[in-house]
């Protein structure tokens, strides 16, 4: 569908891309990463012809239609959202108005076969694009996005921002275009919105290119990755995180090349500095001298791969009960978010907080942080308890006009010059990086300063809102690092299920005014909720099931069924972890790196074949239990 031959893209202070190759096939579903910086936005852009390469050819097939969602957006309309999302298949607006029209012709002249056949033919023309179904359908999407039917009504101008790029992002949904490129769709997203996302995408039939820093949503909906990697595209077979394990193998194998390779150098050198001035060995000195010019030398591997270390200030042992709601309200106005909340944090806590958009998350957040009052009850604390919050834009408070260095420097004057060259090392500001002034640093590397201003003072509580927004790959790392290695209590929100996963002991899920607690981490409140969801259908089923074999011990024939299903059950999950198997020796063969639609197809099947030895192993513990 799009070919890009012989690209070169250069600007003023750096190349991005040199004699870069790229195919786009039919059906591809690709995360492009990279490191910030490297041109993936760049790429997109000249893809849709927003920018021009300096050398080669993009060719787009002329039949295909793509969808492009950029990082921001400043369209405004006066438009309802809803109409905003329709009028991007304005035919069939302008189809309706025509049917209309020529409807109440005939209703002048019932007997005209002319217009009845033209009626006809624009009733079938507006039956093949779905007209009858589309408000629905421009609904759900709007909804899987997070919008109200209420708020569908209101004009797009009186959106923020990130609303304003959820219905952008609608559009492009709504409009089913051949391939959609998506330049981090998840930004403005919260939890709810993003797992619809990911759940729309993976049923996606069309191409998909992909750039986002949220590794689990590139796991559930790409099968390839392209990096951008040394002015050129690197591509890797399967989704993110088996990128990252072929990367690091393939980066231990670069590294052994080299070290061979330098050995091998250093070694002809030798031979070349010993013998240089004897003319019996003259010929052989010659010719490893061509040899070395003629080599093409091997680049040792990136260092940034290295593994993060982030060491932060620990606070003292708190008291247990770090903070206490009892009976706690909250309202704004006439709307009632919590009643009669209960709610103790403990000590070495570790708290994700999740639910639907505006169910309260940022509230509860915003009560404990103290910036939002509670409306009755009471909110207490541990004796001498400190908490920090780092809020989305706390970067809107900082001293635009200070240098990095001196901003933890005034926070921590005690630190001498190689403690807080060391502490912002941690946070990726090195070298010349730590006397830049803040009003020139990136939105993320603002954040990223942010969050570690923050923890450079021990509190006892830190509350954190979306501390991974607008964060690249390598800076989550820090800030997953840095938070894991917090010993104190934390609470946080986060879209970012890997990060979440990662640093919680504690899932507390928020809904219509009430909460419930979860003691693990994201991966267990995801398990558990399932599991609810099994004992509320199949399992009471299960239980009739077995009640009802156990009240029939004495059927034999019965019995004797389910004692031969029991032998057969181990040989049937084995045969299934063989297919498993099979599957992922096709995901892992190089040769089918390119073959986009088997690499899918062996995806679903494994998925398939999960789900059925999981039923498999089930049955196998009832039985079990039935004949125990």
């Amino acid at each position: 569908m799009i070919n890009l031959h012989n690209i070169t893209k250069t600007y003023p202070d750096k190349i991005l891309f040199k004699n870069m190759d790229l195919v786009i096939k039919r059906g591809a579903r690709i995360g492009l990463v990279g490191a910030n910086g490297s041109g993936k936005t760049t790429l997109l852009r000249m893809i849709m012809g927003e920018e021009e390469s300096d050398q080669g050819q993009i060719q787009v097939d002329k039949k295909i239609t793509i969808g492009y969602l950029p990082q921001e957006i400043t369209a405004t309309s006066k438009q309802t959202i809803l109409h905003e999302v329709l009028n991007v298949i304005p035919e069939v607006g302008e189809l309706e108005i025509q049917i209309e029209k020529i409807s109440q012709q005939i209703g002048a002249d019932p007997d005209n076969e002319s217009l009845l056949k033209k009626l006809g033919r624009m009733q079938d023309e507006f039956e093949r694009l779905n007209g009858w179904s589309l408000e629905s359908d421009a609904k759900k999407v709007l909804g899987g996005l997070g919008f109200t039917p209420e708020q569908m009504t209101i004009p797009l101008d009186q959106f923020s921002g990130g609303w304003r790029m959820r219905v952008a992002l609608a559009k492009l949904l709504f409009q089913h275009p051949n391939i959609l490129l998506l330049d981090e769709p998840t930004n403005h997203l919260d939890l709810a919105s993003l797992i619809w996302l990911e759940s729309f995408l993976k049923e996606w039939a069309g191409a998909l290119v992909l750039i986002s820093h949220d590794r689990t949503f590139l796991d559930k909906t790409i099968n390839q990755i392209f990096e951008i990697d040394h002015l050129s595209i690197q591509v890797y077979a399967g989704n993110y995180s088996k990128y990252i394990n072929e990367k690091n193998l393939r980066n231990d194998q670069q590294l052994a090349a080299y070290r061979n390779q330098q050995k091998m150098i250093a070694e002809t050198e030798r031979f070349i500095e010993r013998f240089r001035y004897k003319d019996s060995k003259a010929s052989q000195v010659q010719s490893r001298v061509k040899k070395l010019e003629k080599l093409e030398r091997i680049r040792p591997p990136e260092g940034e791969q290295s593994r993060i270390s982030v060491r932060i200030p620990q606070p003292g042992r708190s008291a247990r009960i770090v903070s206490e709601f009892k009976d706690v309200a909250k309202s704004y106005g006439a709307l009632h978010v919590f009643d009669a909340l209960e709610l103790q944090l403990e000590r070495g806590q570790k708290i994700g907080l999740v639910g639907p958009n505006g169910a309260g998350k940022s509230t509860l957040l915003k009560m404990l942080a103290q910036v939002e009052p509670i409306s009755g009850g009471e909110l207490s604390w541990g004796e001498g308890v400190r908490s920090a919050y780092f809020a989305q834009h706390q970067f809107e408070s900082l001293p635009m006009e200070e240098t990095i260095y001196n901003l933890i420097s005034n926070e921590n004057p005690k630190w001498i010059v190689t403690e807080v060259r060391t502490y912002l090392g941690s946070f990726l500001f090195s070298g010349e990086t730590v006397d830049k002034k803040i009003k020139v640093l990136s939105g993320g590397e603002v954040s990223r300063l942010a969050l570690a201003k923050m923890l450079s003072t021990p509190s006892d509580l830190i509350l954190l809102d979306e501390p991974t927004n607008h964060l690249d790959m390598r800076s989550r790392d820090v800030v997953q690092e840095a938070v894991s290695s917090f010993q104190g209590t934390m609470v946080c929100i986060s879209h970012d299920r890997h990060f979440l996963n990662a640093v919680t002991n504690t899932i507390i899920e928020v809904d219509k005014g009430r909460i419930r607690i979860f003691p693990g981490n994201y991966e267990y409140y995801l398990w558990r909720k399932n599991q609810d969801t099994i004992e509320k259908t199949d399992k009471p089923a299960k239980v009739a099931k077995v009640a009802s074999h156990k009240s029939e011990n004495t059927d034999y024939h019965v019995r004797k069924k389910l004692s031969n299903r029991l032998k057969k059950l181990p040989v049937l999950i084995e045969n299934c972890e063989s297919a498993i198997a099979r599957q992922d020796s096709i995901l892992n063969d190089p040769v089918l790196a390119s073959e986009y639609e088997k690499i899918q197809i062996a995806i679903d099947e494994k998925e398939a074949l999960e789900m059925k030895y999981l039923e498999l192993l089930e049955e196998l513990e009832t039985l079990q239990e039935e004949f125990s």
